[in-house]
């Protein structure tokens, strides 16, 4: 007899011992699900196969890591073919399909999935998928494999853009082989429709074991993984933990935590950690949790748990395209609790559970399908001490009916139904959700007396320390320890266009500035007409312009470009192109020019600029744009030029190209316009390179024939062209992104976190605080000019504080304010002048003016500051931990704008504030 009949012949003398009467004994399936529903009296509820089974503390596991593998069967083409097919048909004009796999062999114990390509969507009564196995010579019937479009990573995630939709793994048992069936109703099947066969792998060697002990907190999955080099940021605070503490917090219900349950860890399911994506583990908030089901074997057997684990981690990854296995724990019938998705039990990991929840909650799991059994009463407690426990660390009591999840209001319990139109975890595992907060509410932790928590409103940080009034950043150099301020100046701008010309400019066939042409100190404006004719017109030094001073004709020439002196005479001069060649047109002494053809193959450019000196030799440069490409030609000093080299970079979506020094630096940088009209800043390294694009600066899509000059006064180049009929400029601001370093003059040596706090001791200028490694919190006092004073302990005790943030003045007495995390529950620390007092908690939470993106595991600062252009919602400024580029996220009313660089060559500093 094979074991899966003698396990059924059990199960009906059970039932049959029980009083109930099986008239009709169906075949054996080969799916591992049975539709039998019994409830045991003075239990509870009780699981297939008669009285519930006992909660087992200890579990049947593989000794190592067990690698599954997953064999993918297609079943349509990319191109909508069918491939490897016994059949199908059409109809319907080919809006409704039906296709039917070839047979697969199969393994013991594999499970079997359908997905399809990515960005497919359908609705769940749009696609059927069915399943049925081979044993011997008997086919079983057809069964539902489940799909539910609510499961997975939410789409605008990273981990959602490479996620494929699909079924719910489902376990077959001992057969020789297993076909599946998909069809539609109204719509074509997908493309790359595909079946996948998980086998879980086998264990060389098991062993009997206890729950490992998880006590620490830190991730369980790789022993020889590093806690801080995997997930912490330099500083000491998990990026994602401080997102969460600038934008939201759950109100905290009690000072400690519940007991924490056993949970088996992934080393002792056999994970393997290899076929995880270990970049894209990120962090979120818990402000609930969601109970789910797994939709597969009913009655398994306690040593067969690992191997199922394996195969839905498997599955998850390799053919849904997921980072990891998609739930935070799973739960067996015996009782047993297991950690899923890596991370750390105790940390808030986003998971791949809820669709559009997920960063703001945790899932775990019930492996089964409780639409067609009832769930064993130990399975409900495990629910009701994991909630417990997963909910007091982040201060959310089980009993409550009123948690802000995301967009909308949930309980602290849910089921996944709540959450979607899914029927997902089975109606009799949601019937029983009131049995599973009940168990959840006595577990949780008796609320202490304390303080009455107190209302606070949203952060608004001040960030000031230098004579500037825009925020500035304070840092620690990883070298030596020495703090340092990194000024803001209100980011890359240009003003409202100033009309200098008011009509006709339309008609000439080029307009543009020049370095002094005249002799008289201020930069000229020379213009071309379509017949050849080129006039200088002499600048006036406000961005308006005299009469014509000088014409000549230079019929055949384009592209005339101010090339400043490229002889070293002292005069300022132009280029050109003439029949594919390079001319120069040197100045000459009686106020004309000299023509000079230089080098040929220039027919292919769009545009040729005068760079100024770009790689710091003291000689005038060109720079040169195809449709694609852009290169630097470097200037011998003697009206010739070295051949073009090819700058590194994407320059194909850019339309102009305008050179100067526009941030005052004396050095020569690009102004860049794309073809939306954005304008961006690339600065000059004075060494032939430019940095990262800065901007966008201001938007320019209608101007024509932009070149660069300083027309306006101020340290910076200001733009010139022409709009409609119009010459206008466009003046700088004088704007900038970061300014030179300014040495404090104190060491943050022995320091795990910097706050720019504000005016603490109400002296009238900002100051800083930072926290060393024995929990003790520092005041350095600042004078207005960057510099610190030495540093003095202002309290201790404050090593239990996570997510410490200066928030400015949340509590409405004008004096900036603390909060953070302790045992749970989020506080405040009011400022009092000198310092701060004891903890309060925080009533409502505490949430930010502009949110930020889910995905913050890329970054290893993320700081809110004030509006660094000192206009509308508060900012954040977010540094990637890989390239050491610092970003702005610039608030707005409703979430932030898309990010835009602050500052490169960040990575010297390993704290920031």
């Amino acid at each position: 007899m094979r074991p899966l009949q003698a396990r059924l012949v059990t199960l009906c003398q059970q039932v049959l011992a029980l009083g109930v009467v099986l008239v009709v004994l169906t075949p054996a399936s080969g799916v591992v699900s049975l539709d039998i529903v019994r409830e045991t009296p003075g239990q509870g509820s009780a699981s297939l196969g008669g009285s519930a089974p006992a909660e087992l503390m200890s579990a049947t596991v593989p000794t190592a890591p067990v690698t599954p593998t997953v064999t993918e069967v297609p079943l349509t083409g990319a191109a909508g073919g069918f491939a490897g097919l016994r059949g199908r048909t059409v109809a319907d004009g080919a809006t409704s399909a039906r296709v039917v796999s070839k047979p697969q062999q199969v393994t013991d114990f594999s499970a079997v999935g359908v997905t399809w390509e990515g960005g497919e969507a359908l609705e769940e009564d749009q696609i059927t998928l069915r399943v049925r196995t081979r044993t011997g010579e008997e086919w079983s019937a057809w069964e539902d494999l489940q799909y539910h479009d609510e499961h997975g990573p939410d789409p605008d995630s990273a981990e959602g853009a490479n996620a494929r939709p699909g079924t719910e793994p489902t376990f077959v048992g001992e057969v020789d082989e297993v076909q599946v069936e998909a069809s539609t109703d109204g719509v074509v099947l997908p493309d790359d429709l595909s079946l996948a066969l998980v086998d879980p792998g086998s264990a060389k060697k098991s062993e009997t074991e206890a729950p490992a002990d998880q006590s620490s907190g830190q991730p369980t999955g790789d022993p020889s993984a590093s806690y801080d080099d995997d997930f912490a940021q330099q500083d000491g605070t998990d990026a994602a933990e401080e997102g969460i503490a600038l934008q939201s917090a759950t109100v905290a219900t009690s000072q400690r935590a519940a007991a924490q349950p056993t949970i088996f860890s992934r080393a002792q399911w056999g994970a393997d950690e290899s076929i995880r994506n270990k970049g894209a583990l990120r962090y979120g908030s818990i402000s609930g949790g969601f109970v789910h089901h797994t939709v597969n074997a009913n009655d398994y057997s306690e040593a067969q748990v690992p191997a199922i684990l394996r195969s839905i981690y498997a599955y998850h990854v390799k053919s849904r395209g997921w980072s990891d296995i998609g739930y935070n724990f799973l739960v067996d019938r015996f009782g047993r609790i297991w950690e899923g998705r890596y991370g750390g039990i105790d940390r808030p990991v986003v998971g791949a559970h809820t669709l559009n929840y997920n960063d703001y909650s945790f899932a775990m799991s019930a492996i089964g399908n409780f639409d067609v059994v009832q769930p064993t009463d130990v399975m409900l407690r495990a629910y009701g001490s994991l909630f417990a426990w997963k909910l007091s660390l982040h201060g959310v009591n089980p009993a409550s009916t009123s948690q802000r999840i995301g967009s909308r209001t949930f309980a602290a319990i849910n089921g996944h139904r709540d959450a979607g139109s899914t029927a997902c975890p089975g109606k009799y595992l949601y019937a029983q959700l009131p049995t599973i907060r009940t168990y959840a509410s006595s577990a949780a932790p008796t609320v202490p007396t304390g303080p009455t928590p107190i209302a606070v409103s949203a952060p608004n940080p001040q960030n000031n320390l230098d004579a500037s009034p825009y925020p500035d950043l304070v840092v620690r150099r990883a070298a030596d320890g020495r703090g340092l301020v990194l000024p803001t100046g209100g980011l890359t701008s240009f003003q409202k266009r100033l009309v200098v010309g008011k009509s006709g400019w339309d008609k000439r066939a080029d307009v543009l500035v020049s370095p002094d042409l005249t002799g008289d100190g201020l930069a000229d404006l020379v213009t071309a007409d379509k017949s050849g004719v080129v006039r200088v017109r002499a600048g006036k030094g406000n961005g308006k312009f005299g009469a014509t001073t000088r014409k000549m004709s230079l019929r055949g020439y384009s592209l005339i470009t101010a090339a400043g002196d490229v002889d070293g005479d002292g005069r300022n001069d132009l280029v050109a192109r003439f029949k594919g060649r390079l001319t120069v047109l040197l100045a000459t002494g009686k106020g004309g020019f000299s023509r000079k053809v230089t080098r040929k193959g220039y027919s292919g450019y769009r545009q040729i600029v005068g760079a100024g000196d770009v790689n710091g030799d003291g000689r005038a440069d060109l720079l040169l744009r195809t449709k694609n490409r852009a290169f630097l030609q470097t200037g011998y000093g003697t009206g010739r030029f070295a051949p073009p080299q090819r700058l590194a970079g994407r320059w194909s979506t850019f339309n102009r190209m305008v050179a100067g020094d526009f941030n005052g630096d004396g050095r020569s940088d690009i102004v860049v316009r794309n073809s939306a009209g954005k304008m961006m800043l690339l600065p000059g390294r004075g060494d032939g390179t430019y940095g990262a694009a800065l901007g966008p600066a201001t938007n320019l899509k209608s101007m024509r024939w932009i070149t660069g000059a300083n027309l306006v006064g101020g340290a910076g180049a200001d733009l010139i062209g022409v709009a409609g009929k119009q010459l206008v400029v466009v003046a700088n601001r004088d704007t900038f992104e970061l300014g030179s370093p300014i040495d404090t003059g104190v060491s943050f040596a022995g320091m795990d976190r910097i706050l720019n706090a504000g005016d603490v001791d109400r002296d009238g200028f900002g100051d800083v605080l930072t926290r060393d490694t024995a929990g003790r919190l520092w005041l350095f006092s600042g004078n207005g000019t960057g510099a610190l004073a030495p540093g003095r302990v202002i309290g201790s005790g404050w090593t239990a504080v996570s997510g410490l943030t200066a928030v400015g003045d949340v509590t409405g007495d004008g004096l900036p304010d603390l909060i953070g995390t302790t045992a749970g529950r989020l506080n405040v620390w009011t400022g009092n002048g000198t310092g701060f007092a004891d903890p309060v908690p925080v009533k409502g939470g505490v949430s930010s003016p502009a949110g930020l993106p889910s995905d913050l595991s890329g970054f290893d600062w993320v700081l809110g500051v004030q509006a660094m252009t000192l206009k509308g919602q508060g900012d954040y400024i977010v540094r990637d931990r890989a390239s050491g580029v610092a970003y702005v996220y610039t608030g707005r009313k409703k979430g932030v704008s898309s990010p835009r660089v602050l500052g490169e060559g960040l990575g010297a500093f390993d704290l920031a504030g």
